[in-house]
């Protein structure tokens, strides 16, 4: 079944080379440092650039990683346990939808390679996208993800504010919030020379958010919390 699946996934790429791209997925390549009791997630949209509402799967391979280690994939809907492998939902057209993997290393060191595989289940060889994971654990790493070196969140879980700390250097010039739906929920102007923002997130309810950190308008990092 394993090599079914590769071989599947493997002739899903190659054809989709071909394809336009009606699928995509932003930012499709993560590298994950996790410390070994914590957990990181690689957060990303679906784009569907077509016209028309399509009925999407996603299909989350492990490549490799310690038995110890678990992850789980949210999509726009829902966010599953670890034993849910796929799952079906509709993007309309020209809509983005949520896409995200966690992994937890739960205490065991180790690397760990994940692919996402979205596909629409009408079209699966023309209309594909690919999310791809790679993760590192042991006792010197302790970064969710190396392109957000210097930016922090706390406290997590969340109660009334959400505090986000980083370094000068970033420019950051504004923070946004969005719901597990990718609907954006409030921004946050930041002044040149703030380290620190506090946002308020009293009024959220209690689940799963995630922030979007803005330099001039430009995407530099995302990271999620969970408001209790």
């Amino acid at each position: 079944m394993k090599t079914f699946t590769i071989l599947f996934f493997l002739v899903l790429s190659i054809l989709g080379l071909h394809a336009q791209s009606v699928l995509s997925i932003e930012p499709n390549s993560f590298n994950l440092e996790i410390a070994l009791d914590n957990r990181s997630t690689a957060s990303s949209y679906v784009f569907n650039n077509s016209s028309v509402t399509r009925t999407l799967r996603w299909v989350r391979i492990v490549e490799g990683a310690p038995l110890a280690w678990s992850s789980y994939v949210c999509d726009k809907n829902n966010c599953y346990l670890d034993s849910t492998n796929t799952q079906t939902f509709e993007l309309s057209g020209n809509g983005r939808g949520l896409l995200e993997l966690t992994v937890t290393p739960n205490g065991t060191e180790g690397t760990g390679n994940y692919r996402v595989l979205v596909y629409d289940i009408k079209d699966s060889a023309a209309v594909n996208a690919i999310l791809t994971v790679g993760a590192v654990s042991n006792n010197t790493t302790g970064i969710n993800n190396p392109k957000t070196k210097g930016i922090s969140i706390f406290p997590i879980p969340a109660k009334d504010v959400l505090n986000v700390s980083f370094d000068v250097a970033y420019n950051v010039s504004s923070i946004q919030v969005y719901n597990m739906v990718g609907q954006k929920l409030k921004t946050v102007a930041v002044s040149s020379s703030s380290k620190t923002v506090a946002i308020p997130v009293s009024a959220l309810n209690k689940g799963m958010y995630f922030i979007h950190i803005l330099s001039n308008g430009k995407d530099i990092a995302t990271q999620t919390f969970t408001k209790e």
